[in-house]
């Protein structure tokens, strides 16, 4: 905590020295390149206090495997394994990449990945694999909702098969024996990072409207938790209005009632990328007040949220990316680790950094985080750069 803090007396301190530089000809600064490194600096330390039930934060050095246990693992039959999560969209895509690094370091297939459309889609596909329990080796899940799914996931893990989860615990399922953990990015640290962004654009004053995901989901929890306590820290910035969304697809509607209701709102923060802040993005665009608002949100969203990023006739400035390529491969380390006998990570919370990024990190951040599993930036988004 005392690391946290002075992080965050550093931060505020850059922050205050840069506030007092002339003011710009336009509305909102861009937010330099010292700036956001000082900011890469305090969030490689995870600002999200302990998971949802108090476990204590481990990082990617506590779950990398020994060479020893590599030696171990590519003795170890699996049987079948499983990602089961929405569209293989490009947070899961970098997930299962990540999985498939570790997967093929100790000589085994990539993992299996099953899409679903719904909560109902979801506990069928549950059902299905309890009623096979004896092949399954081990399942990493992303659970659509933590309350309702929570019953299904608990029988899985009651007929033997070992879970770890993304974002969410399932209700009733911490304390199971085959609960193997959380599987994390930094959410306070992403939802923090976001609003710093946009504090900074802003001049640290002014109106600003939050899109939140309204069902249980921790990781979504603690940004909107961080974006808050950021925004409170400025006096001259009002939060002056919040929606809750359950599909991301009403993010653009809810953006509409959000600025329409509030005609001095300055920024939009969301609570993830695509669908989330292009919705409000689109929103203020189709106001006509492109210019006047600025969108900020945790995840990048691989190369079109660049894009969005690097367009100037776009209104999102900066995300804070999680590294979700980290994130897949805790979740097999810690699979195999469970699997070797370390019982020590069990029920564990494995959390991976952020990285805030504006225009002037753009290609770094992206490179670090996106480069390895879906090649390149294409050049028409480093010519919008120039």
């Amino acid at each position: 905590m005392l690391r946290k803090s002075l992080a965050i007396v550093l931060l505020v301190t850059f922050l205050a020295v840069a506030g007092s530089a002339a003011l710009a000809a336009e509305k909102f600064r861009d937010v330099p390149l010292e700036l956001i490194q000082l900011m890469e600096k305090q969030f490689h330390q995870v600002w999200t206090p302990a998971g949802p039930n108090g476990e204590p934060v481990r990082g990617a050095g506590d779950l990398e495997l020994t060479a020893e246990e590599i030696e171990k693992a590519k003795a170890l039959d699996l049987g079948q394994y499983y990602f089961m999560g929405a569209s293989l969209d490009m947070t899961e895509t970098l997930n299962r990449f990540g999985m498939n690094k570790v997967l093929a370091s100790i000589g085994k297939p990539e993992i299996s990945f099953m899409g679903s459309n719904s909560i109902a889609d979801q506990i069928d596909q549950v059902t299905t694999l309890a009623g096979k329990a004896d092949d399954i080796g081990f399942v990493v899940a992303q659970a659509w909702e933590a309350v309702t799914l929570g019953p299904s996931f608990v029988e899985l893990a009651k007929a033997g098969v070992p879970q770890l989860h993304n974002w969410t615990t399932p209700a009733g399922l911490q304390n199971e024996e085959y609960y193997i953990g959380l599987v994390d990015a930094d959410g306070y640290g992403q939802g923090a990072a976001a609003a710093e962004i946009l504090a900074y654009a802003m001049g640290y004053k002014g109106e600003v409207g939050l899109i939140y995901f309204a069902l249980e989901q921790w990781t979504n929890v603690m940004r909107l938790k961080g974006a808050e306590d950021t925004f409170a820290k400025y006096p001259d910035i009002k939060v002056v209005g919040k929606a809750g969304f359950t599909d991301p697809s009403q993010s653009f509607d809810l953006a509409i009632g959000l600025l329409q209701k509030y005609p001095e709102i300055d920024a939009m923060w969301g609570t993830w990328m695509m669908g989330v802040a292009t919705g409000a993005a689109e929103a203020v665009l189709s106001l006509g007040r492109l210019g006047e608002v600025i969108v900020a949100a945790p995840d990048l969203g691989g190369k079109a949220g660049a894009q969005y990023i690097a367009d100037p006739d776009n209104p999102i400035i900066g995300a804070a990316e999680a590294d979700c390529i980290e994130m897949g491969e805790n979740s097999v380390n810690a699979a195999i680790k469970w699997y070797l006998g370390n019982t020590e990570i069990a029920q564990g919370y494995f959390v991976s950094r952020v990285y805030p990024v504006v225009k002037a990190n753009l290609v770094d951040v992206y490179n670090k985080t996106n480069l390895e599993a879906i090649g390149e930036l294409p050049q028409e988004v480093i010519d919008l750069l120039d």
